[in-house]
């Protein structure tokens, strides 16, 4: 039970009941605390089939003085407790990512907006934690934080590039775990040979396959256990080519696996053409394959740009994992870290516009909140009629007005406006 920060007099309202009511206000797409419980005053008698709810709905700053006074760290422990009893740590894909708290930033020059580190499942989409990022400290200290918080005997982590750091692997390796991870400019003695000498590999490798074999291999020891896979995707607005290299050798490639990474058992590089979907008068594909596009651009983009960015067109990555992974084990896991981006980072931004939250004192339990009303968004009854629809953003019947309409299961609730009509999704100071 999350414990109570208020001293015991003249309270009214039962705090899990409080916390509660604010979900259901999200889902409904009420952005913000206020509407939050307005939508919940209106439909008081719906939440009663599972809430007692003797003083009706608490006042909104109430709530925020109760999240505001929460213990931070008995809160997360409580919702770990209760995502452990779902799914277990133990054996999993754990993606982890930070995320900014755009709107709680303090209006002041040089400070930089609250940090959240999230770690994700990747598989489920289920959000198993989150610590804050403190003040003049980056991921790089916080990840370590993190992990100490989980079982990871044969679980796969994964974190963007900032991640790949020799106290971070060791870390993982100490408490069973796996890791993937992304190797750029961050690292550029690594980056650097493994573009060098795997690059070479994948030219030697394409030139076999065309002239028979009889091409003259500049580095068998990473030949011998060279492996390739090459997917085709078209998704998005545009098509991607992704091709991936991995070898074993991994002492032949990187300096760092001779001294620090001498437990790496993969080593390998990613490239990622992202071409932007074109069509003629008539509606029909006329998007130019990769070969074309490599060398005449489009019209879309007529100069690629290339880079190590998700926003270049053309991307090139580095590898590097502590398991024998072949070319698709390891790409099927580097796709799979995006769910922390798909299932987490764009459902808070686009349906519960945290980057728009005003809050500061109970930022980090607020959003701890919204995490929760995450878990159930996959239940709604618009999600699955109607993909990637806002749940503000479904129609309202004529009975219900703008007051929204509810389903029978609980927290499945579902609103077409705000409940003083506005649909642009903007923040009042006061939520």
């Amino acid at each position: 039970m999350v414990p109570d920060p208020r001293c015991g007099r003249e309270t009214h309202h039962d705090l899990a009941e409080v916390l509660a009511c604010v979900i259901p206000g999200f889902l409904a797409g009420r952005t913000t605390i206020r509407r939050s419980l307005r939508w919940c005053r209106n439909h008081l008698e719906e939440l009663r089939k599972d809430m007692r709810l003797r003083y009706g709905i608490a006042s909104p700053s109430t709530v925020s003085r109760l999240l505001s006074g929460i213990d931070e760290e008995m809160f997360l422990y409580i919702f770990m407790e209760w995502i452990g009893e779902i799914v277990p740590t133990k054996g999993r894909h754990v993606a982890i990512d930070g995320k900014a708290l755009c709107g709680s930033a303090e209006k002041v020059k040089g400070t930089r907006a609250p940090m959240l580190l999230n770690a994700v499942d990747a598989g489920t989409g289920l959000i198993l934690s989150q610590i804050p990022i403190m003040e003049k400290t980056n991921e790089i200290a916080a990840i370590p934080e993190l992990l100490k918080l989980f079982n990871l005997y044969k679980s796969i982590i994964t974190t963007d590039s900032i991640g790949t750091q020799t106290d971070i692997m060791l870390k993982i390796r100490e408490q069973g775990g796996h890791f993937v991870f992304v190797v750029k400019r961050n690292q550029p003695q690594a980056y650097d040979e493994i573009r060098k000498y795997m690059g070479e590999a994948m030219e030697d490798y394409a030139a076999q396959e065309k002239d028979g074999g009889q091409v003259k291999i500049r580095h068998p020891e990473i030949m011998a256990s060279y492996d390739e896979c090459q997917k085709f995707e078209k998704n998005r607005d545009r098509h991607e080519y992704r091709r991936c290299c991995v070898t074993n050798a991994t002492t032949s490639i990187l300096t760092k696996a001779q001294e620090e990474w001498e437990y790496l058992e993969t080593v390998g590089l990613l490239k990622q053409i992202r071409i932007p979907l074109e069509r003629d008068a008539e509606g029909n594909d006329i998007t130019p394959d990769a070969e074309t596009f490599l060398k005449e651009g489009s019209r879309r983009k007529p100069r690629p740009r290339s880079g190590e960015s998700e926003r270049s067109d053309i991307q090139t990555v580095g590898l590097l994992s502590d398991l024998k992974l072949s070319a698709e084990e390891i790409l099927a896991v580097k796709r799979t870290h995006w769910a922390v981006e798909n299932k987490l980072h764009h459902v808070l931004d686009d349906t519960f516009r945290e980057d728009r939250s005003p809050a500061k004192k109970s930022k980090n339990n607020l959003a701890l909140l919204r995490k929760g009303g995450c878990q159930y968004i996959p239940d709604l009854p618009h999600y699955h009629a109607g993909k990637g629809r806002r749940p503000g953003d479904c129609e309202t019947s004529e009975e219900d007005g703008d007051r929204g309409t509810v389903d029978k299961g609980r927290f499945s609730s579902v609103g077409a406006h705000s409940a003083d009509g506005r649909r642009d999704g903007t923040e009042r100071p006061d939520s």
